[in-house]
């Protein structure tokens, strides 16, 4: 009759726990039988010498003769271990899942090995086994098999008790360094008096529990091939080529198959951990996400918390994805931060399953992969084109209407699909919140509700080198000759239908580089060079970051460059506006090498001008001494503006635009005369009537021409000019 089937894992660990202890009374057994003196040892049967243990393992030679008990139990032994093997058999063909063959199965567990999770499980399904082998062991507080006693137990033979021993020690062994617990208070002990513990991991899986292994949250999470996916609205072809690679890989031999890696990096949101998941639910195969800086924040151990992971990996049969690669390799590594990769590059080489590796930017890794091919790939930001379309595809998505042209949005920020998508959910949630009550005002987008959302997604460290200034001036407030002003409409302009000329005209196959937009602002001080940068930045809607020189400029070399670099890696996350002030030190003109300093002052300028070339959102420039800039600079720049020193037509418009309509303004105020009579630019005048408003606060009154008179007087005093008598005598 056809051995039949386990009906499940309780079934099958019953008979288990049967051959047990026919194993353990034959092991009694035969310590009765070499015992000296049965009648006179009190230690009888809780000790056995290693001599004795060899002779009691050793083979039977052929002038031994087994009888009685001892013969019977050897047979009956043999028996359970051929109907167990039956059972596991047809098992396997009809498909029955039964933990400790699946556990054998993917981790490649000998049939010894087999035997001793067998053996370390037993004290989980019964709790009498803690009480004999604390008695085999002349010790009743061990309540676990030391190696010693599994090797009794699980050999039998003397040659396979040595071999066999090699396992609890083999450093590539994945019966220690997976399945069996490691403590602190074992190092000390010799390999044989070492406890036979299972880790509590495998103990739990074998228990027919499948979930993932608690003490790895929050720092990993499995997806299944069954999710529900988002669609790929970009870089699908990647997709494709990386189903094709792996699909001719598996279509070699065994023999000639290579382990495969990936390392793909890109911007947050720029869909690397969808990538992965549509191609493990395309093979279906789960998906082990672990994120590497929670890891190093929550693990006790790293080497502990990865080893982990990589068994967890191995237990769900799954693809093995780390996030966040780039906490692995800070700026300035140290010995600790070496010895750490080292071991996770260690822990990649014992998994033999696919892995991917997912960084922010890119890293030069210093893992040389054994029999392992490792393969790079950068996700980029989506272009201009591409960029409008995720922008109208997510706003259909998440059922939005905007009155927001997302041309001008994909031109202004050049985000990630993931960053797109926050945006959009992010100021839905903004409108709806600021038109509370009003069902229309929810179902559609806040233009400022949107663009607040947009520069939430921006993670940028510019404060460390910048100011950030909120612009705060319209077109109406700005006081300038048409020309300049239509200059400064322009260049907003070249912002805003960027996405016109370069995507659908074709522009973009024509410039490598250089799509960005630079300008120079040039004129005397006070003339509205700040102003306009602020009135460009808040038409675009973008952050404007006044960059301070201090923090650049370095007398170290290289510093100067290294404070650049910085400064437009970080603004190239949000297309900031870069305004820098003041820039005769940092952009003036080259000058001829006649020693190291003039040497490495030419490589910061040229460095500079690189930089500008690279960069896609707005640099401007602006200088009190158009001359002392450098030509080169001159014919790179898109606009260089000249702000003229206002005439008194000018003057009296920038008089009348400061006060305002809320202030008391007497009668006696003669715009005209005051821009006639005094040649003061319009930063000098914003002070002035700053100044005059406060004096008539004073004195409790209206702001009269002579608070204004008396506060140009102290004015023109800062930079030396004294008033006649009889220029202010009438007030």
């Amino acid at each position: 009759m056809a051995a039949q089937s386990y009906i499940h894992a309780w079934e099958h660990y019953k008979d288990e726990l049967v051959l047990l202890d026919k194993k353990l009374e034959l092991l009694y057994r035969r310590r009765q039988k070499f015992t000296p003196d049965p009648q006179t040892d009190s230690f009888r049967g809780m000790f056995v010498s290693e001599d004795e243990f060899i002779r009691l393992i050793g083979d039977h030679g052929a002038d031994e003769e087994l009888f009685g008990e001892e013969a019977d139990l050897l047979a009956e032994i043999a028996r359970l271990e051929r109907f167990i093997g039956l059972r596991l058999e047809e098992s396997r063909h009809q498909g029955v899942f039964l933990p400790l063959l699946y556990v054998a199965s993917v981790f490649g567990l000998s049939e010894f090995e087999r035997r001793i999770v067998m053996l370390g499980l037993a004290v989980e399904l019964d709790r009498k086994y803690e009480r004999i082998f604390g008695f085999l062991q002349d010790d009743l507080t061990s309540k676990t098999p030391n190696i010693s006693l599994a090797l009794q137990i699980a050999c039998s033979s003397p040659e396979e008790m040595r071999a066999a021993r090699t396992t609890f020690i083999a450093p590539e062994g994945r019966l220690a360094r997976y399945l069996l617990q490691r403590e602190e208070r074992d190092r000390g002990l010799s390999l044989l008096s070492r406890p036979l513990l299972l880790d509590q991991r495998i103990a739990l899986f074998l228990l027919d529990s499948g979930e993932l292994d608690p003490k790895l949250k929050p720092a990993v999470e499995m997806a299944y091939p069954d999710d529900e996916l988002p669609p790929l609205l970009v870089q699908a072809d990647f997709q494709e080529r990386l189903r094709g690679f792996v699909r001719d890989s598996l279509g070699v031999p065994a023999a000639e198959r290579q382990r495969l890696a990936f390392h793909l990096w890109g911007n947050a949101g720029a869909g690397k951990k969808l990538h992965v998941k549509h191609f493990s639910s395309h093979y279906k195969k789960p998906l082990l996400l672990a994120n590497l800086a929670e890891v190093l924040l929550h693990a006790a151990s790293f080497e502990e918390q990865v080893s982990a992971i990589v068994r967890e990996a191995i237990l769900h049969q799954a693809v093995l994805c780390f996030t966040r690669l780039e906490a692995l390799y800070p700026e300035e590594p140290d010995l600790v931060a070496q010895q750490r990769l080292g071991k996770f590059h260690e822990l990649l080489d014992g998994y033999g399953g696919m892995v991917f590796l997912l960084a922010g930017k890119h890293h030069r890794l210093s893992w040389k992969p054994k029999e392992r091919l490792l393969l790079e790939h950068e996700l980029k930001v989506p272009d201009e084109g591409e960029r409008e379309r995720l922008w109208t595809a997510f706003a259909r998505e998440l059922d939005v209407s905007a009155g927001v042209n997302f041309r001008v949005m994909s031109g202004k920020f050049r985000f990630t699909p993931g960053q797109i998508h926050r945006a959009l959910t992010l100021a839905r949630g903004y409108s709806a919140w600021q038109g509370a009550g009003d069902a229309a005002a929810q179902a559609s987008l806040r233009t400022d509700a949107l663009y607040r959302a947009c520069y939430q997604q921006v993670q940028h460290k510019l404060e460390r080198k910048a100011t950030r200034i909120e612009p705060r001036y319209q077109w109406g407030d700005i006081i300038l000759p048409p020309e300049q002003k239509d200059q400064l409409r322009n260049a907003c302009n070249q912002v805003k239908y960027r996405g016109v000329v370069y995507s659908d005209w074709g522009f973009e196959k024509k410039l490598a580089y250089g799509k960005g937009l630079s300008m120079l602002f040039a004129g005397p001080p006070g003339t509205g060079k700040t102003m306009s940068a602020q009135v460009v930045a808040g038409d675009l809607q973008l952050e404007l970051y006044k960059v301070d020189l201090s923090q650049v400029i370095s007398k170290y070399i290289g510093e100067t460059e290294k404070n650049l670099h910085e400064i437009f890696e970080e603004a190239q996350l949000s297309n900031a506006v870069l305004f820098f002030d003041e820039t005769d030190a940092l952009f003036g003109k080259r000058s001829e090498v006649k020693d190291s300093h003039d040497k490495y002052a030419n490589i910061e300028t040229a460095y500079l001008l690189q930089k500008m070339e690279e960069y896609q959102g707005i640099t401007v420039l602006a200088t009190n001494l158009l001359n002392n800039i450098d030509e080169a600079f001159l014919r790179r720049i898109n606009y260089v503006i000249k702000f003229p020193f206002p005439d008194s037509e000018y003057r009296e418009k920038i008089w009348q635009s400061m006060f305002p309509p809320s202030a008391p303004l007497s009668d006696d105020v003669d715009f005209k005369y005051l821009a006639q009579r005094y040649e003061i630019a319009g930063g000098n005048i914003k002070n002035v009537v700053l100044s005059s408003a406060f004096l008539a606060a004073e004195a409790n009154e209206p702001i009269r021409m002579n608070h204004i008179i008396k506060s140009i007087r102290h004015e023109l005093q800062k930079s030396g000019k004294i008033l006649a008598r009889q220029e202010w005598e009438d007030y």
